[in-house]
């Protein structure tokens, strides 16, 4: 549903509206648990370890980039770089650009919802306003446009600068 509506449009206007979503999401979720059940956040106990999520991630990691590669090797890759070079050409060309822009949204939005599940048994309190944070998705669009977009490695590169600098930041100012 959220493919649907927000994949049909394009540019600016699509990252504005995905933001605003996020933020409607968030404010939803915030809004349902304060009525149901007069708290927010939810408890969850896990005998995770560092090292197991490590690991977990890690593994997650490859599986991403195989997924990746497989998906880029493909029809829908093709596809995908005729819609990235100019979307108008592909829908003319007989390409169901909403089609195909809502799989690799249900396959990304797959391997967060993966990638969250592992993360979030890490604290015993897990409050959801934080896993909806429009910074931290904002974030992620700075670290694949540092490394870029047209490789598949390019935002793992992004992601190691800006993690350092982060840090560095985080550190000496508090």
């Amino acid at each position: 549903l959220v493919g649907a509506a927000t994949l049909r449009i394009s540019g600016v206007y699509f990252v504005i509206f995905t933001f605003g979503l996020a933020e409607l999401v968030r404010q939803i979720v915030s809004y349902t648990q304060v009525k149901l059940s007069s708290r927010m956040g939810l408890y969850v106990f896990t005998d995770f370890t560092e090292r197991d999520i490590y690991w977990m991630l890690l593994g997650l990691t490859a599986v991403v980039f195989i997924t990746g590669w497989l998906i880029n090797r493909s029809r829908l890759g093709f596809a995908m770089q005729i819609i990235g070079n100019d979307e108008t050409v592909a829908k003319h060309s007989g390409i169901d650009t909403a089609k195909l822009k809502i799989i690799l949204f249900m396959i990304s939005g797959a391997f967060i919802g993966i990638a969250g599940a592992i993360i979030a048994p890490r604290y015993s309190y897990v409050e959801p306003p934080g896993a909806f944070s429009p910074m931290i998705s904002f974030l992620v669009v700075i670290m694949a446009l540092l490394g870029g977009t047209r490789k598949l490695w390019g935002p793992l590169v992004g992601v190691i600068p800006f993690t350092i600098v982060m840090d560095i930041v985080s550190v000496r100012f508090p």
